[in-house]
């Protein structure tokens, strides 16, 4: 049986496509050509980026800027800078219902000679939730690339502005063209998932300041004002002595949002003080328990002690830096409220 060749329709380039191809956007004419799935050429957007000099520049700010690399610098050298735009669904989803909730708080009161007395007394809430939710995740399946997840929060925060890629012509193409990643999850999959994670996302925040949620009962409406959107990602290697590592950096803007970076000698011996100084706590701590009768303290200092060396000892074996921002839970999450 002989191969479908599927060609742009706009400038009859050939496409590369395979069985999981949903949209193949052409990298001629920048082109967006629907092969399978639900989705809505009309609503790609693509955010432009900036050119692979700028993101060097913007590399070597960074280097400026750090206290450790710029006593480097000289030693630092770029390997390759290699940029993608990659794809990501966003929208909006109404979340209505209840939660209810018990908190563990501390009660206090002064007695009649001046003396503090507290105890611990479980407070029972009701909060009603209505609210949307923007959200926005890959359209990739697989999505474990160091920093990804730091696209993801920077773009929430700083909101750039896309275009259409509909609109752009070839000249305007040509300016901001870079390898597209394929697009995996098309919008039906994707409101699904937005859904179950919009739910997720309540959940999770009151998870994080309840000791037990007693109801919830919370729905999502179907997913509103959803685009596929394509964002661009640079990523620097570098070499320091014989190791390569990796700064990745927002194309749209040149903001370096996670890194790998080399650990200098003296900063190393810091850590090392800090493993001798764990082991002395516990040591002297237990010694001191010893002395006056008191386990609690000597095992709350044998405890102390041995975490503090081990959190000293980890960055010792490590043996490098990782710089990135706060990292994303689930598939899709909440960009920003209104």
């Amino acid at each position: 049986m002989e191969a479908i060749e599927f060609k742009c329709e706009r400038c009859g380039a050939p496409l590369e496509v395979s069985p999981e191809t949903i949209v193949a956007i052409c990298p001629y004419c920048g082109f967006p050509n629907h092969v399978s799935g639900n989705l809505k050429t009309e609503n790609i957007y693509i955010v432009p980026t900036i050119d692979k000099n700028a993101i060097a520049k913007a590399f070597w700010d960074r280097v400026n800027r750090d206290f450790d690399l710029k006593r480097m610098k000289e030693q630092i050298e770029i390997v390759d800078i290699e940029g993608h735009y990659a794809p990501y669904w966003v929208g909006s989803v109404h979340v209505e219902g209840d939660v209810e909730y018990m908190v563990r708080e501390e009660e206090c009161h002064t007695d009649s000679e001046g003396e503090t007395h507290c105890h611990t007394v479980e407070r029972h809430y009701h909060d009603y939730v209505d609210e949307v939710l923007s959200l926005i995740g890959s359209a990739r399946r697989q999505i474990k690339s160091f920093g990804v997840d730091d696209i993801i929060v920077h773009y929430s925060r700083a909101k750039p502005k896309g275009k259409k890629l509909l609109e752009l012509d070839e000249d305007q193409w040509g300016k901001i063209k870079l390898e597209i990643l394929n697009t995996e999850i098309d919008e039906t999959q994707a409101k699904m998932i937005m859904r179950e994670d919009a739910i997720d996302v309540i959940r999770d925040r009151y998870s994080a300041k309840a000791d037990r949620i007693e109801r919830f009962d919370i729905t999502a409406d179907e997913p509103q004002n959803v685009s596929l959107i394509l964002l661009p990602m640079w990523t620097v290697y570098y070499k320091h002595e014989n190791s390569i590592f990796h700064a990745v950096f927002a194309g749209w803007d040149g903001r370096d949002v996670a890194a790998t970076e080399p650990m200098p000698i003296w900063r190393r011996a810091q850590y090392m003080a800090g493993v001798v100084l764990g082991v002395i706590i516990g040591a002297a701590g237990a010694a001191y328990g010893g002395a006056n009768g008191s386990a609690l303290v000597s095992v709350l200092s044998l405890i102390l002690g041995a975490g503090a060396s081990g959190y000293f000892g980890s960055l010792v074996l490590e043996g490098q830096r990782t710089e990135r921002s706060t990292g994303i839970m689930g598939h899709f999450t909440g960009a920003f409220k209104r």
